[in-house]
Formats: structure tokens, C-alpha cells, sequence
């Protein structure tokens, strides 16, 4: 029998320092721009006795002055990761200068300023010409000193930006009437001579590899495993290839020999010398046209309803979904590379029965509600009010600690500390109405929520985030809340058991690895076995599964 250990905690606050960087072209990929900013960044946490996480965001060959980094790089991870709570308020940013966090115009750059400062809490700190702190209590001056710096880094990149369209605008054109180079910034498989000519260098066998592998049937995700186990050298500073990698290559119209201008004209055929020839390319291409991978934010036909929410219980990593014949699966990210051989592929139909066997043991009733919508909606606004006044606690508490005696702060903070409760319990309540409700049974739950619906599917993810839930796939399903492990869900046979877990109200179930956690869901299946299915018996799989549970995808090992 295996039993949670459960114990009272307590939990110490320590704030954290997280290093940014950033550079913005693939040509300093071979400098060492990354690991200087980081250097800084380690030096500075050690002068000022903070602790640096080990969690590093850096952006490599993304822009700034267009916003890229702000809209899906690492910078845009950094503040979803503070706006969902798993980075603290109070918490450092690491920058070596403001360049690195943004080139975009004075006006937007003041705004992400102000808004990691004042709306996320967190102090920016910059390193370089010398060290600047913004917080909450930084002055007109301090922004003003950033709105100029700023301003004058986005005029140079607008500058420099223009002068790189004109110039390759000119080299297009040469391109074009006398076959001339276009330098040495193309395909990392070419190499400039000093004949003024390309030629193919060593990089050229992954390229042919790739695209050999690809006509052998292998997906983006498989050929990378094998280039990465085979030892062919990425294109770029990183130390393995990955599934963009491989796409970039295999779309790629330079490995016939063609340059296609960036200038919008007109593609220039046989300018280098070719990789591969047109007929494999366009078989490549056919190829990966009908192997459509899923992306876990970014599905077309669905909201991923386990976004943000499911890990694998080996190594931790986000699971992403994959297409699998006629199936769709959940698979580790790491698994992806070859780097998790412990992980397993669940089928996703399974796992969104998991799914609703967990928002049952959860007492999601509010969820099938008839305007769970408006409760909802409530819920944000109360929310949002309640972040706001809370920010405001925080800059008149600050501002009377400056100034004790005063008693007009001294009435501020009093009279926000109010709203801050009455808010508060607006909160709690609009929670446990979203949550709460009648009882019902498998099938009655089943009926009551359409996860078919787009709405519905978006509104269960977030009612999840919102109350913290985190599932780590392994041998079975492990259910935590803010890292304390609630059930335990397995599939045996195609029936669906869960047992809850925890302790007494302040005691914590602790699951304290994956041999644990896997045995436990050992113990669920035995019981479930049971005749009836015992006490942990909650349904059955919409669609059988004939392969079992699931699908194991570490390597075979021979006999």
C-alpha cells in the first residue's frame, strides 16, 4: 500500500533574479553576446547577495525593434510566467541595457517599461553604460532617463534598418543582372570563396540527410532524434537539432539552388550550387504537407484544453500534441529530441476523459451551470479589481513607510485594506459558485459538458489555471494544486479509476518522484481490477483503447 507522506509546511519567500538576453540577428550567433549578458547578470546576483534562477530567458536572433521577442520569445514566456503567479511580484529582470529588452518606438517601449514595473511588480534592473533600478519607486527623472535611451536605440535600429533595405536592394538587383554575390549571409551549408563563388561546405551531408530521411517517411520530430543521435552538427550555437530546425531545412529553397530576394522579386534559379535536386524537394515538401503536427497553443480545428496544464511525469517537461495515423497524442517535449526515455505518448481522446473524471473529482459543477459564462466574466472583473487595489496597497505602504507620520497615506492604506477584503470575498465566492453545485454522477457530468464546444474548452482551461491544477503523465495521471499531489488517475482495460490523496486540512501530499508516483498508480489499477471496480471506479473511455493505457515510446531494448 502506498501511502502520501503528509506534512505541515511552511513556506519562505525568496526574492529572484531572472536574466534576460537577447540578440538579434543570426550573425552574432557565433559571438558571445548570450553568455556575456549572462555573465553580467551572475556577477551582479552575486555583488547583491540575490539568488539568480536557473530558469534563463534569452532570445537568439530575434528582433527587438519589431517587438518579435514581445510577442512569442522568451520575453513574452517571462511575463506570462509572472502574470500566471510562478514568478513573484518583487522578483529582478536582468538586462545588460535596455536595448536588449526592447528597439520598438519611444511610446511602446515606455509602455512595457511601465507596464513590468507598475501593473507585474517587477524591478527591472539594467547593467549597462552603468546600473539603473526601475521599481515602483523610481522618479519622473528615471523614466525620462529611459524614455531617451530608448527612443534613441529604436532611431538607430529605424536607422540601420532602412540603410540594410537599400543595400540589399542593391545586391538583389546585382544578383540579377550579373549573377554577382550577395555576401556572406546565406545558408549555413554555403560558403563564400574567395573566387567570389559558393560552395558547398561539411554542413551540406545533414542537409541531404535530412531531406533523405524525410523520403523515407520519418516526421520532423523522428529525423531530428536520429541527425541528433547520428552526431551531425546543428547550424548554429545550439548542441542539438530540434523539429523547427528540420522544417527550416526542409522548406528551404536554397538546397535546390535558388535565392528568393527578400526585396519580393522574382526567385533567381541555380544561383548556388544545389544540395539536392527540384524533384526530391517537392516530394520532400508533399511529404510534409501531409504530416500536419499540432502545436499545443496553436491548433486550428480546437482549443487544446490541456494547455499550460499537462507534464510528463518523468521529466517534467511541457507534453505537446502530436499527430499519430488516425490519432492525435500527447507526447513529452523532451521526448521529441530522444532526451526522455522514460516518457510515454497518451492517446488525446484518453486523456480528456482524465480530464473530465478529474473536473468530477474536482467538483467542477459550475462548469455545466446553465451562464457559467456570466459567473465567469464576474469572476475576472472581481479579479482584475482585486490586483489593482492591490497595487495600491503596495505603493502607499511603500510611500508611508517613507513618511510614518503622515496621516493622509495612513488613511489610504486603511481604507484600501478594506476594499481589499470585501474584494476578496467577492472572489472567494464567485469561485466556489463556479465550482460548486449538485452533485452528479460519470455519466450525467459527461452529458452536462461539451468539451466539443470552442467555448466550453477554453472556459475549462482556464477555470484549471485559475485553481492552480497541474497533471504529470507517467504510469498514471498524478493531479496536483499548487504542487500538492489531490488524486491519482489511471486507465486499465479501458475503465477509469481515480483515488484522491492529501491529508488533513493543512497537510500536504507529497509525491516525491516518479517510482512513487507509479507505484501508487500501480495500487490504483489493482483496485481497480476489483470486482466492480472497487471504490476508485469512475467510467469508461469514450473510444477503447486496444493498446492498453497507453503507448510506450522509449526505445525497445533487444533480448
Amino acid at each position: 500500500m502506498i501511502v502520501c507522506v503528509a506534512y505541515r509546511a511552511m513556506i519562505l519567500l525568496m526574492t529572484k533574479a531572472y536574466s534576460y538576453s537577447r540578440f538579434s540577428s543570426d550573425a552574432q550567433r557565433q559571438g558571445t553576446s548570450i553568455d556575456r549578458q549572462q555573465t553580467l547578470a551572475r556577477k551582479w546576483c552575486a555583488d547583491n547577495n540575490v539568488e539568480l534562477s536557473n530558469d534563463v530567458f534569452a532570445d537568439e536572433a530575434v528582433s527587438g525593434f519589431h517587438g518579435d521577442n514581445l510577442a512569442s520569445g522568451a520575453l513574452a514566456r517571462f511575463i506570462s510566467h509572472v502574470e500566471r503567479g510562478d514568478i513573484e511580484r518583487g522578483s529582478y529582470l536582468i538586462l545588460e541595457n535596455l536595448d536588449r529588452l526592447t528597439r520598438m518606438n519611444a511610446w511602446d517601449a515606455s509602455g512595457l517599461l511601465q507596464r513590468l514595473v507598475k501593473q507585474l511588480g517587477i524591478v527591472v534592473v539594467t547593467l549597462r553604460p552603468h546600473e539603473m533600478r526601475f521599481d515602483h519607486n523610481s522618479s519622473a527623472l528615471d523614466l525620462l532617463q529611459a524614455i531617451l535611451h530608448m527612443d534613441n536605440a529604436h532611431r538607430e535600429s529605424a536607422r540601420k534598418s532602412d540603410l540594410g533595405k537599400l543595400e540589399w536592394a542593391k545586391r538583389f538587383a546585382a544578383a540579377r543582372e550579373s549573377g554577382k554575390d550577395i555576401g556572406k549571409r546565406v545558408s549555413n551549408w554555403l560558403t563564400l570563396g574567395e573566387d567570389s563563388k559558393y560552395h558547398l561546405n561539411e554542413k551540406a551531408d545533414a542537409v541531404r540527410r535530412i531531406f533523405a530521411l524525410c523520403l523515407e517517411g520519418y516526421g520532423s520530430t523522428v529525423i531530428a532524434q536520429m541527425i541528433n543521435a547520428e552526431g551531425y552538427p546543428t547550424f548554429n550555437r545550439g548542441k542539438r537539432w530540434g523539429t523547427s530546425a528540420v522544417l527550416t531545412v526542409l522548406t528551404n529553397r536554397a538546397a535546390i539552388g535558388e535565392l528568393t530576394p527578400k526585396d519580393g522579386g522574382d526567385p533567381i534559379p541555380n544561383y548556388f550550387p544545389a544540395v539536392i535536386d527540384e524533384d526530391t524537394f517537392n516530394a520532400a515538401k508533399a511529404t510534409v504537407n501531409a504530416r500536419k503536427v499540432g502545436k499545443v497553443t496553436k491548433q486550428a480545428a480546437d482549443v487544446n484544453v490541456w494547455s499550460k496544464l499537462v507534464f510528463c511525469g518523468v521529466c517534467g517537461s511541457a507534453m505537446h500534441i502530436i499527430q499519430r495515423s488516425k490519432f492525435r497524442y500527447l507526447m513529452c517535449a523532451n521526448r521529441r529530441y530522444g532526451e526522455c526515455e522514460g516518457a510515454r505518448n497518451v492517446r488525446l481522446d484518453e486523456s480528456e476523459d482524465i480530464l473530465m473524471a478529474a473536473l468530477l473529482e474536482l467538483d467542477a459543477m459550475g462548469l455545466v451551470k446553465p451562464d457559467p459564462d456570466k459567473i465567469a466574466r464576474e469572476l475576472a472583473v472581481a479579479d482584475g479589481r482585486l490586483l489593482v487595489e492591490q497595487g495600491k496597497l503596495a505603493s502607499y505602504a511603500n510611500t508611508l513607510a517613507n513618511n510614518p507620520d503622515s496621516p493622509t497615506f495612513q488613511n489610504f492604506v486603511l481604507q484600501t485594506e478594506g476594499r481589499i477584503r470585501t474584494l476578496q470575498q467577492e472572489v472567494d465566492r464567485l469561485t466556489a459558485e463556479l465550482a460548486g453545485g449538485e452533485r452528479l454522477n460519470w455519466s450525467q457530468f459527461k452529458s452536462k459538458l461539451d468539451l466539443t464546444d470552442k467555448a466550453t474548452r477554453k472556459r475549462t482551461n482556464s477555470y484549471l489555471q485559475r485553481l492552480g491544477i497541474k497533471v504529470h503523465i507517467a504510469d498514471g495521471y498524478l493531479l496536483t494544486q499548487h504542487n500538492e499531489a489531490k488524486a491519482m488517475l489511471v486507465v486499465d482495460k479501458n475503465q477509469i479509476g481515480v483515488m484522491t490523496l492529501g491529508g488533513d486540512e493543512g497537510e500536504v501530499g507529497i509525491i516525491a518522484d516518479v517510482g512513487t508516483a507509479n507505484a501508487l498508480a500501480s495500487n490504483v489499477k489493482h483496485l481497480l481490477r476489483q470486482p466492480g471496480g472497487g471504490f476508485v471506479h469512475r467510467g469508461t473511455l469514450s473510444v477503447p483503447n486496444g493498446r492498453g493505457t497507453r503507448r510506450r515510446t522509449s526505445p525497445a531494448t533487444s533480448a
